[in-house]
């Protein structure tokens, strides 16, 4: 067992429906969403997951009001890394909200599942506006076909259903298995309520191209991870370092 550890950057926070994390439940629930980019630390290389995106492009371009965290650069900072070091960033899935910075990280490469970068480049029209090609264009990527091994200390697991080809990074850590689930969920999907528990094991994400493949996907993680990371869970940007 290796040593990583994950470090949440919190970059913003949005006030959302709550359904649109819980599918078909807790309509009219206002809940606190954050966006994140993740750092791996303990490996050869720097690398991140996900690229994060500006409050101010949700709120003024997307229409999305969005309230700043913290600026990517300082978040950074505060790890002792320049957008130019980095080595590998990981996107979970090609949504503007975790792509938007891609092109400041001027040396990384970026590793993609196939079906999502085809996807991204001609996305359905009903989902199309979630998508921004502006922002991947012209990236150094690496295309991925299902699960990978990318290094002793991280490997790829292929979690389809919010997107076509959206992807979760398993990392190895002092204390098991954490996973960067590359749906956007919160801990009650993994972890539901008991009065749900009773019905389902878990909670399909709220937002999906495919309900089926996304529930499926989140029990894939449950039963493969030891510690779960939903990549809009709130209550991460509390903590420095995980595990």
């Amino acid at each position: 067992m290796t040593n990583c550890i994950i470090h949440p950057i919190p970059i913003l926070e949005t006030k959302i429906d709550k359904s649109l994390m819980t599918y078909r439940m807790n309509f009219g629930q206002t809940i606190s969403s954050v966006s994140y980019v993740w750092y791996i630390e303990g490996t050869n290389e720097i690398v991140l997951v996900d690229a994060g995106a500006s409050a101010e492009y949700l709120s003024a371009v997307r229409k999305m009001p969005a309230r700043l965290i913290q600026p990517f650069k300082s978040g950074l900072d505060e790890l002792g890394i320049n957008f130019e070091d980095v080595d590998l960033v990981i996107l979970t899935h090609l949504h503007h909200d975790h792509v938007a910075e891609a092109l400041k990280f001027t040396k990384a490469k970026f590793l993609v599942q196939k079906r999502e970068l085809e996807f991204a480049l001609n996305p359905h029209p009903s989902v199309a506006v979630q998508y921004n090609r502006e922002f991947f264009e012209g990236l150094r990527f690496e295309v991925i076909d299902g699960d990978a091994k990318i290094s002793e200390e991280i490997s790829i697991l292929y979690t389809p259903g919010h997107t076509p080809g959206g992807q979760s990074v398993m990392v190895n850590t002092p204390q098991g298995t954490a996973m960067i689930a590359g749906l956007c969920s919160i801990q009650e999907n993994f972890d539901p309520p008991p009065p749900v528990r009773e019905v389902s094991p878990v909670i399909t994400p709220g937002m999906h191209t495919n309900a089926l493949e996304a529930y499926d996907s989140v029990i894939k993680i449950t039963e493969v991870a030891d510690i779960i990371v939903p990549i809009h869970e709130p209550a991460f940007r509390q903590k420095r370092a995980i595990p």
